[in-house]
């Protein structure tokens, strides 16, 4: 005879556990490469699903890198971009939990996806990447330095999916942008112990 599942498993079907947020695994999530922002949209609605279900919050933050050296305007080679970019994935995966989602889209830009948080833990967020990812990095005998553009957008607050968080992502990090052009200044790095890159 098949056995009847009890009531108390039949309950935990109904009324699943959700993730703890304050759990912190050890396990680092892998940086994804992705073509464009469609497909990180894309990649952001399943992470909303989780959401949905579980009554979670969650924020997109799109960084957006210029690179930046002593000696100027100069700009990189594409081979000494790739692996500056490279060092800066692999600090962004050393600074975010397991539940999150860090890609690479597109050539010089990431997108983060923070799980369970809200504007107020996004904040903190940009605050310490803004410290770790300026730079500045040694690569072939260059100094390079990260100058970061972000945008950030909240779950339910600016948008209920993953194209529309996008955009308003998008739309706040250019915001940003007008407003130091309007202030006159430009993006400041901070320049902390010098961190060698072999591209």
């Amino acid at each position: 005879m098949d056995q009847q599942p009890s009531s108390t498993s039949r309950a935990a079907a109904d009324h699943p556990t959700p993730p703890d947020p304050h759990q912190r695994p050890a396990q680092r999530p892998e940086l994804l490469h992705l073509e464009d922002l469609a497909q990180f949209a894309a990649q952001l609605d399943r992470q909303l699903g989780q959401c949905r279900r579980y009554g979670l919050r969650a924020t997109v933050l799109l960084v957006t890198i210029d690179p930046q050296s002593d000696a100027g305007d100069e700009l990189p080679t594409p081979g000494i971009l790739q692996a500056l970019l490279l060092a800066i994935g692999a600090r962004l995966l050393a600074r975010v939990r397991s539940s999150d989602v860090v890609a690479q889209v597109g050539e010089r830009r990431f997108g983060l996806v923070l799980m369970n948080a809200g504007r107020i833990e996004a904040d903190v967020v940009r605050a310490r990447l803004h410290k770790a990812l300026c730079g500045p990095y040694g690569v072939a005998e260059q100094r390079l330095y990260a100058a970061l553009r972000m945008g950030a957008a909240v779950y339910r607050e600016s948008g209920m999916t993953g194209s529309e968080l996008v955009i308003a992502a998008e739309t706040a990090q250019r915001s940003a942008d007008v407003s130091a052009a309007a202030a006159g200044g430009r993006v400041l790095v901070e320049r902390p112990t010098l961190a060698v890159v072999r591209p």
